[in-house]
This record gives structure tokens, sequence and C-alpha cells, in this order.
């Protein structure tokens, strides 16, 4: 007898496969996308006497069927993952994978966010894990800085630490797509920056003492003039950047069906030990090497993305206009 499956049952059937709960340790922001499904943040660094919340955020959604999968700053003290690592030993689990990113903290939490928002779209939790580092190469990455005279990444040349000194200087900062450190100046400069070619929003967190004005009149014309939103400042990015005069700038893609499609059109793989389906070995939840295989269109993406809306935030916007087109684009 032949059983036919409903569109519905099916779309069920890949959202069960996907389900998961993203925590980001070190991280601010629970969601970007109106609508889509939070994150678990833990701003501070968990210390010996926050064990047990710990194992509580872990085993909640373990105790509800779901995976775990937890980005961690590679910038928050040794004892924060030796706490990770304790609390994922007792809990004698397999479907916890932990993903320690270097991005600086504006741009860690919204990797944690935007796992949270690709959830759906994923084919398993495994893909969507082993699947991070891609989805964090997608963002721009900037700062504005008052200092860099403490910043190590990226490197700092000796005339740029000898300006520091002097009164009222500032930096212009660029880790990804490419690095460079550029001293502010009056009469504007070249930015080594491309216009996007996909929607783009970019999210500020300045520091109190902070100027907006390169990111303003700078950085998001040249990025094509995209929108700019404005974020409460991290807790850990004056320490991260080496200075309290500090403006976050984060370029992130306002399209979730482009960004899945960049980064979760492969064709998962099962994870030889585990049976999770991976992209690409070490397996992220129980470390085993998977034999790797070229990654194509997978069918359960393209189902996902046909079934997925397109939500888009709408925090404080300091450009109107240009997200309202955004919204446009996004209306099925």
């Amino acid at each position: 007898m032949l059983t036919v499956v409903s569109d519905d049952q099916r779309r069920a059937r890949l959202l069960r496969m996907s389900e998961v709960t993203v925590i980001g340790i070190g991280c601010e922001l629970d969601r970007l996308f109106a609508g889509q499904r939070a994150s678990l943040p833990m701003p501070g660094p968990p210390g010996r006497d926050d064990l047990r919340d710990l194992f509580d955020a872990f085993s909640g959604p373990l105790r509800s069927g779901e995976a775990v999968i937890v980005v961690v700053g590679d910038w928050l003290p040794e004892e924060t993952m030796r706490s990770v690592h304790t609390v994922h030993s007792l809990l004698q689990t397999d479907r916890v994978a932990v993903h320690v990113t270097a991005l600086p903290p504006l741009a860690a939490s919204v990797l944690a966010a935007l796992a949270a928002a690709l959830a759906p779209f994923a084919p398993s939790a495994g893909a969507l894990a082993s699947a991070l580092e891609r989805i964090g190469d997608e963002l721009t990455v900037l700062a504005w800085a008052g200092s860099v005279a403490r910043l190590q990444h990226p490197s700092v040349s000796i005339l740029h630490h000898a300006r520091s000194l002097l009164p009222g200087s500032s930096f212009g900062v660029g880790l990804q797509p490419e690095p460079f450190v550029l001293p502010v100046t009056r009469g504007g400069q070249e930015m080594p920056l491309v216009a996007s070619e996909h929607p783009l929003e970019l999210l500020v967190a300045p520091s109190e003492n902070a100027d907006l004005s390169w990111i303003l009149e700078l950085v998001a014309p040249a990025l094509g003039g995209v929108p700019v939103r404005e974020l409460p400042p991290t807790m850990h990015g004056p320490e991260w950047w080496g200075t309290s005069r500090l403006v976050e700038a984060v370029g992130v893609p306002s399209s979730l069906e482009w960004l899945a499609e960049m980064t979760l059109s492969g064709t998962p793989v099962p994870c030889a030990w585990c049976g999770e389906p991976i992209y690409s070995p070490p397996c992220p939840f129980c470390g085993d090497m998977a034999p790797p295989e070229p990654r194509r269109r997978s069918a359960y993406t393209a189902a996902a993305l046909a079934a997925a809306t397109h939500p888009v935030g709408t925090s404080h916007v300091h450009s109107p206009q240009a997200f309202a087109d955004v919204d446009r684009r996004a209306e099925p």
C-alpha cells in the first residue's frame, strides 16, 4: 500500500530534523529577525559557581528531545571552557555541539542569533553546527576605535600605535572580509569596502563616548547605502578591541533564504559514529571523522527554503527607506 505524505507532514518532518537550541556564551543577542526562534544568550562568562545554571541551560532542551549548539568566544577566560566541558561530560550525551569562535563580541552574538534563525532551513542539527564557520564568514566585521594601542587583531603598525597617543585620534578597523586599520581623518578617505550584492543590514553597538560619523557617513554608503540598526554596547567589546571609545559594527545578510543558499546548500553525510548528518568532518557532536563528499544542493534544504518565510527585524533604523525596501522584498 502506497503512503502519501502531505506537504504539511513533509515540512513538519524537516523541522523535527533541525530541532535545536543555540546557546551563546559571552553573547548578548537572542534574535535578529522578527518571528525567528530565539537563541539563549549568556553574556557573563560562567565560572565554577555558575555550573548549575549552565547545566540547566544545556539539559532543558535535551530533555525536550532537542540538540544543543553552544557558541563560545575564544576570548573568554579559560575557566569558561572548563565549565562548558565539565557540564558536557556530566550530561553524558552526544547531542551537544560546542563551537569556539574567534569573532569579536558583537559578531559572535550575531553568529549565535543567526544560527538559531537558520535552524528551520537546516537539514539537521549537525549540518547547522558544521556550517557555523561558513555562516560567520558571511559577516562583515568592522569597528570605529578611539585607540589601537592594545588592538591585537588585525596587526597594527608602529605608526598607528604612536598615533593612538595623540588626543582626539580615532581609527577605522576592519576584520572581514579584508583586514585593515585606517586613521580617521576629517577630509574623509577611500574605504577598502565594496557594495554588497545581497541585502545587508549594519548592526552597530556604540559605547557612550563613541562617534558614529565614520559608520554612518563612510561605511554604510561604501557598503551600498545599507540600513543601520543601533544596539546597546557589548559587555566584552572594550576588552577585545582594547579601548572604551568604541563602535562595534557587523554587516548581516538580511535575507535568510540567501544566507541558507550560501551556507546550507550541501548534501549532509551521516557521521560514521553517531549517524548525525553533517557537512564535513569532524562531527560537531561526537567528534568522529566522516569521509568527505562533494557539496551539492540538498533536497531537504530546497524543501525547507520553499516552506520558510523571510522575516526581517525592525529595531532602531537610521535609514528607514532602505530598510523598508528590504521588508518589501521579504513579502511573500
